[in-house]
């Protein structure tokens, strides 16, 4: 999950992960804390972290605990964006939804300018792939490229076709 903190022209990027080196790869490429979602209090560490609670909090896994996590982190007037792809519902406390104002969006297309500005990204230097693909399995390799990716210890696993 990512917690985002937009105030007076500053940003702040506040990653949470269960595992350390998802945690440890974060800060490497900037994120300015990281904090381990398993933790009783990970949404007050985030506050923490961001000196208040966050503008935008996106949801990578979107499972019951991730979304109440991020709305949680979000409170007050923030955007929650889910973007992982849930498996099953989820349900969400919509008093707390309500009462604290929290906008919830929702992100599974990407249009062409997102993979036209995507390659620019890349191919100027901004984005390295080798920062987040972690591993490459060919086509007849496709079942354990599942496998990797389902492990939970790879940040993007690529498939290649010759």
């Amino acid at each position: 999950m990512l917690a985002v903190l937009t105030a007076h022209g500053a940003r702040r990027v506040v990653v949470t992960d269960m595992m350390a080196a998802k945690r440890d790869k974060a800060l490497e490429l900037g994120a300015d804390a990281a904090v381990d979602a398993a933790a009783p209090d990970a949404a007050e560490q985030v506050r923490t972290a961001l000196g208040e609670s966050a503008d935008i909090v996106i949801d990578c896994v979107a499972i019951q605990p991730t979304v109440r996590q991020a709305i949680a982190i979000a409170d007050k007037g923030g955007t929650v964006v889910i973007v992982g792809v849930p498996s099953a519902d989820v349900t969400i406390p919509l008093a707390l939804v309500q009462d604290h104002q929290i906008r919830i969006q929702g992100s599974a297309t990407y249009l062409p300018e997102d993979y036209a500005e995507s390659i620019r990204l890349l191919q100027d230097g901004a984005v390295r792939s080798a920062d987040f693909v972690t591993a490459t399995r060919s086509m007849e390799e496709v079942a354990e490229a599942f496998d990797l990716s389902a492990s939970g210890h790879h940040i993007k696993v690529l498939v290649t076709i010759a």
